[in-house]
């Protein structure tokens, strides 16, 4: 057995692992919360079914923006300047796009 190994594992572990576990579960719990928004919707009457599935499409649209910005912030903090100008000017057209609509 190597050092750093479990003898569950069979093998060397990866310091790596589980370092996207918050933003997948993120991710899911937004998922499940889309699916139960929209389902909601059709089964609810004007007014609140309107205003669930203007929740849902809210959701829908700010999930990856979310992940954008995270994604920014984190390449930023490690020094990667052109995949974080790239990830903000991503938000910049979709803020400018919002601005103009």
């Amino acid at each position: 057995m190597t050092p750093g190994s479990s003898p569950e594992e069979g093998g060397p572990r990866d310091p790596k692992a589980g370092r996207f576990d918050r933003p997948v579960t993120a991710l899911r719990a937004t998922t499940g919360a889309v699916a139960a928004a929209a389902l909601a919707a059709l089964f609810l009457g004007d007014g609140p079914g309107d205003r669930l599935a203007w929740l849902a499409i809210g959701l829908l649209v700010a999930a990856p923006l979310v992940r954008v910005g995270w994604l920014a912030i984190r390449w930023s903090r490690r020094g990667d300047r052109r995949f974080s100008l790239a990830a903000c000017g991503v938000l910049v057209i979709v803020a400018a796009g919002v601005l103009l609509a």
